[in-house]
């Protein structure tokens, strides 16, 4: 049950805009053990499936049910939920920021960030092949607010209405945004979980500017 709350947080996460879903999991102590266990899911799979299923259930419950009345608590509450995450979040930073000493590496990345995050509108409305690897890059790689990227393209409202009215009659754009997802997934899974073991200071130092990028976002749109 306990994992499942931090799934079921971790996907509110995800679709309030501003918020990075893999930075809860971070602040939650459950993102690196999610990408190792993803990464070596066939290795220990009893105990890595039984982890990733009672996350992952979390996560789908949040996302599935919060698209539905997130759009009315946002007009209800316009500053508290957004609030309450940006808090959650702030809390972690002491934490990461003790995993490096790499702070030139969180500089660059919090640039980055806010340049994607300006990044002039796309012509990529109904691409939802892209729409699916888009979402696998912001849930895997910590700090990266996939709200916010969306917002940004001028997708976010299509994809939520996506997932609060998803059902297996949409073949049409749940194909290929699965496509898209797992193709996103299998690639940045293995290249954060070998970052991790090989770089992790520096791999830390990224998600601390994306993390102090995001952060600064949710504050400008509030």
């Amino acid at each position: 049950m306990k994992l499942f709350m931090k799934g079921f947080i971790i996907g509110l996460g995800k679709i309030i805009p501003g918020v990075s879903g893999s930075v809860i999991a971070i602040r939650l102590n459950v993102y690196e053990k999610m990408i190792d266990a993803l990464n070596s899911l066939f290795k220990h799979f009893k105990e890595n499936s039984s982890f990733l299923i009672k996350l992952g259930s979390g996560i789908i419950l949040a996302i599935l049910c919060g698209s539905h009345v997130l759009l009315s608590l946002l007009n209800l509450f316009p500053h508290f939920l957004p609030f309450l995450f940006f808090l959650l979040i702030a809390t972690g930073i002491p934490t990461i920021w003790k995993e490096t000493h790499n702070y030139l590496f969180a500089f660059f990345s919090f640039i980055i960030y806010l340049f994607i995050f300006y990044f002039p509108n796309l012509n990529i409305a109904h691409n939802y092949f892209l729409m699916g690897f888009l979402e696998a890059i912001t849930t895997i790689i910590p700090g990266i607010s996939g709200t916010a990227l969306f917002m940004s393209l001028g997708m976010y409202d299509e994809l939520l209405s996506f997932f609060a009215h998803l059902s297996f009659l949409q073949i049409d754009k749940l194909l290929p945004f699965s496509l898209g997802l797992f193709l996103g997934a299998l690639i940045l899974i293995r290249f954060i979980n070998y970052c991790f073991k090989k770089y992790h200071s520096q791999t830390y130092g990224v998600i601390l500017g994306f993390l102090l990028g995001s952060m600064l976002i949710m504050i400008i749109k509030r």
